[in-house]
């Protein structure tokens, strides 16, 4: 029993007291206990000798925390208290209400100040953290802003996708570990998202990290759009199997029936209990993987019939087929293989490569087969990135099922 005396302390801010009694244990016989306690002295991870604590981050928008269409930028300040503190470094991001980086507004830090840019409709936070010295984040400060009038911010394959980023669901979904979704133990789980930008030449290639309970398989189906809504379709069928480490994702790559292209939407499909991180595609280089005829940008002239949306078949009179953007990079390609059918001695194949600094012609000649084969040409070295435009010119009897640029490393 007696008096107690509580201080606080800490540098930069003027000690405060508080005083308390305690009475005597009512029990007769009872033992007190004698006690004198103070913080312990941690080092600092800065070699700050007289370590000033960052005890506030106060966020300063301006111009408000609305977006629309003729407002699409802002700058937001963080002021620190105390100004002085030994930890003047901070972090910026744009996060939804889970904390998962969001895609509709993007942050570019400039220590202090931030400059945020709306990219499509919804609500945001734009956090701002300090570690404060340690290895962790320990403070955290928020602002939430809403955008509306941009519409959709389509999702980018080719970065990672968090999986707690889906937007529709049937069955039980719930929260994975790291910001993913873990699937049903029983029954089937559809996860999907929409609204996914894959460019104009696309990609087949997905990497999925997963966090499987067992070793043993699990069956999961990828669909384009949602199943049982039009157009859907599956494009593919898949098993994910490795040894099961607790807690720890392992990346499986699949390769999807085709290419997805432009905007469109993927789904998962389960019937057991996994962890799904998220997803991402791997974007390649056009110019060096197989390109089927159909998938030109443009097609025109006077004969020709696109079969499976895959072959350019009876090209006859004056068809020209059309790749944008094909990049050579610097090394380029001296070597180009045509997988195609000639009913004719020889079709003549004229080959422009266009950029703003001009454009040239090369000239294959692609020999009579039966059926498709694939046919090897060189050609004079060329680097960069063109417009590809195939031409056949009258007297053409030609198929055209693919081709692909080599590099000059024969790659």
């Amino acid at each position: 029993p007696g008096q107690i005396r509580i201080e606080v302390s800490s540098m930069g801010l003027d000690s405060q007291f508080l005083t308390l009694n305690s009475t005597a244990a009512q029990n007769e016989g009872t033992e007190g206990i004698a006690a004198s306690t103070k913080n312990e002295n941690l080092p600092s991870l800065t070699g700050c000798v007289e370590e000033l604590p960052l005890r506030k981050i106060e966020l300063i928008s301006e111009r408000g925390q609305a977006f629309d269409s003729s407002n699409r930028e802002k700058v937001v300040r963080a002021r620190l208290h105390p100004p002085e503190t030994s930890y003047q470094e901070v972090q910026w991001a744009v996060v939804n209400d889970a904390g998962i980086e969001s895609n509709i507004a993007r942050v570019e830090a400039d220590g202090h100040e931030a400059k945020v840019t709306a990219l499509g409709d919804g609500e945001f936070r734009l956090r701002c953290t300090s570690r404060n010295g340690t290895d962790k984040i320990k403070l955290i400060s928020q602002l939430e802003f809403k955008v509306d009038g941009l519409g959709a911010a389509y999702k980018d394959p080719y970065s990672f996708i968090s999986a707690g980023l889906y937007d529709y669901s049937q069955g039980e979904v719930g929260n994975g570990n790291e910001r993913g979704v873990a699937t049903s133990r029983d029954g089937e789980t559809q996860v999907g998202f929409r609204d996914i930008d894959f460019g104009p030449h696309g990609s087949d290639t997905i990497t999925i990290p997963i966090f499987a309970l067992s070793s043993e398989e699990y069956s999961l189906q990828i669909w384009e759009g949602m199943p049982g809504e039009e157009g859907s379709s599956q494009i593919a069928d898949c098993i994910y199997q490795k040894e099961s480490k607790w807690n720890v994702y392992q990346e499986e790559t699949y390769r999807l029936s085709k290419k997805l292209r432009g905007v469109t939407s993927i789904c998962f499909i389960l019937h057991q209990k996994v962890h799904i991180k998220g997803f991402y595609f791997h974007e390649g280089n056009r110019a060096f993987e197989q390109n089927f005829a159909a998938d030109c940008d443009r097609i025109y002239g006077d004969t020709f019939t696109i079969v499976d949306n895959k072959a350019v078949e009876g090209i006859g009179n004056n068809v020209s087929l059309e790749f944008d953007q094909m990049d050579f990079a610097e090394a380029g390609s001296s070597k180009l293989i045509v997988n195609g059918s000639s009913a004719i001695d020889k079709n003549t194949i004229h080959i422009r490569f266009e950029s703003p600094e001009g454009e040239s012609n090369q000239l294959v000649e692609f020999t009579q087969s039966r059926g498709y084969e694939e046919q090897v040409f060189d050609l004079e070295p060329i680097a960069g990135c063109y417009k590809v435009t195939f031409i056949f010119l009258p007297g053409s009897q030609f198929d055209f099922g693919w081709f692909r640029f080599v590099r000059v490393d024969g790659s």
